[in-house]
């Protein structure tokens, strides 16, 4: 199998931003994957764990499809927290032998060869990702088959119409269960989808917004079970700020709140877009045309209370909302935060030498009369499109969903099931947890298009945060016009005809 950087891109690389890698302003640079110490746990019992809660599920593609051992060129993106395209070679990582497995068993099964080219493409990167792709694309040379970006950069080709109509395509069946309904039906405009992503995206499980409790802390402040609390549906904002407000500690003895204090609650600004879509608010309803609009909640009163709610939060001495990755992470790895809000890669990449135990939650809930949890992936997940020019559209549709399939039998029971819930949990009930955060994940069609939306549908509240501006509706209403113009351009240009 053939995956690797293609030596004609290295001068293209030489000339990307040299900057840390940035999600939405989020420094996702982090540390070599090492496996962590795992206490009485053993390489069989990782793989009974896998092999007893993988699916089974086949697809529907036919037995003997053949592609006569051609080469699948795929152009994929560089800079998140883990490779989900590809590994050299085994390693003995249960996630790692589990992509190196599913490559291979894809290629054997379809005769081809997959080739992978990784350019840097995440929140810094995406423009020059993109132009590059772009470039290619409209050169019209059939060189890639398959396009697989940044989330806001699958979006922004999808845009600029530079993806082929996935619903016209054949081999992929989008009832399956490794394509997400939810990420479906919001990204279907027009009855046509121009892109696709689920377990063939390991970034989507790995990049879910949860948050992480210290449980010593829970014991030693005679706390109630988080986990209780989120069984009985009473997890919310107003639990989350009670339970964070008898912990905080001068412990520098400065007199003012920082992050060598000891906190209840520590958030990064980007993670703070959570609470959003936690409360059950979007940016996009469906209109009367059966097309997505604005959704009349984004500018109304319960987001209004929810802005409120939260800037009181953060001015207490117990909640801290900054802009410090590094520091806020350390907060809570060296134990002296109750909670963190993080995506759940957390776990794997930054708790391996913490003395901390620690349990995970879902985001909370708006209040107790909501019904159900919520939360959003961040933005590093992959999606995945055909070019308009590509060569043999049946062939790269067969492969989008044998990879995705395969990673549904395979790659998501060892990333979710193995390496998250049973080798960097700390007990048992965390694995209700995850699966209740997964189950909740939803998508928007504002955040998911909010490059070709001037970015406000994703920023326009983090930013009210971080300026403590509690006026939204004056906010929203400044920004509406163009709000407006731009959901529209973005809606004519998904449904334009060929």
């Amino acid at each position: 199998m053939k995956s690797h950087i293609k030596a004609p891109i290295a001068a293209l690389l030489v000339l990307a931003s040299a900057a840390a890698v940035v999600s939405c302003g989020e420094n996702t640079t982090v540390p070599e994957t090492t496996k962590p110490v795992q206490s009485g746990e053993t390489a069989a019992a990782e793989t009974e764990a896998a092999e007893t809660t993988q699916y089974y599920e086949p697809d529907s593609l036919p037995a003997d499809l053949n592609f006569g051992g051609k080469t699948v060129n795929v152009f994929g993106w560089d800079g998140a927290a883990n490779n989900e395209f590809f590994v050299e070679e085994q390693d003995g990582d249960i996630v790692h032998d589990a992509i190196f497995n599913r490559n291979k068993a894809v290629e054997e099964r379809l005769d081809i060869t997959l080739n992978y080219t990784l350019a840097p493409g995440a929140y810094n990167d995406r423009d020059q990702w993109v132009k590059m792709i772009a470039g290619s694309i409209m050169a019209g040379d059939g060189a890639y088959d398959i396009a697989a970006g940044y989330s806001m950069c699958g979006a922004t080709l999808a845009y600029r119409r530079l993806l082929l109509d996935l619903t016209q395509q054949e081999y992929i069946d989008f009832s399956k269960p490794w394509w997400p309904q939810s990420l479906i039906k919001e990204a279907t405009c027009g009855g046509k989808l121009y892109f696709c992503s689920g377990d063939i995206s390991a970034n989507m499980i790995d990049y879910l917004y949860g948050i992480f409790f210290n449980k010593q802390m829970i014991t030693d402040y005679d706390l109630e079970n988080p986990y209780q609390a989120v069984k009985d549906g009473t997890w919310t904002l107003d639990k989350l700020k009670t339970m964070s407000s008898g912990v905080y500690k001068d412990l520098n003895g400065d007199g003012k709140k920082d992050l060598s204090d000891q906190i209840g609650y520590v958030v990064q600004s980007v993670w703070s877009d959570t609470f959003f879509f936690a409360s059950g608010l979007r940016t996009s309803q469906i209109g009367s045309d059966g097309l997505p609009m604005l959704s009349e909640e984004f500018g109304g009163e319960k987001t209004q209370a929810l802005l409120e709610n939260l800037l009181d939060f953060f001015s207490k001495d117990y909640a801290y909302f900054g802009e410090e990755t590094n520091d806020i992470r350390n907060t809570f790895i060296e134990g002296r935060s109750l909670f963190l809000t993080h995506e759940i890669y957390f776990s794997g990449k930054f708790m391996r030498d913490s003395q901390v135990e620690y349990g995970l939650l879902p985001i909370p809930k708006y209040d107790e009369a909501q019904s159900d949890y919520y939360t959003v992936s961040s933005f590093p997940y992959t999606l995945y499109g055909i070019p308009v020019d590509v060569k043999d559209p049946s062939m790269s549709a067969a492969v989008l969903e044998a990879l995705a399939s395969e990673s549904y039998r395979t790659v998501s029971p060892a990333l979710f099931e193995t390496a998250l819930k049973v080798k960097y949990a700390s007990d048992n009930e965390v694995s209700e947890m995850y699966d209740i955060i997964r189950a909740s994940n939803v998508f928007d069609i504002g955040r998911i298009f909010n490059d070709s939306m001037n970015g406000k549908t994703y920023s326009m509240f983090r930013t009210s945060l971080q300026n403590k501006n509690s006026n939204w509706i004056s906010t929203y209403n400044k920004e509406l016009k163009s709000l407006t113009k731009n959901y529209q351009k973005v809606i004519d240009a998904l449904i334009a005809e060929e």
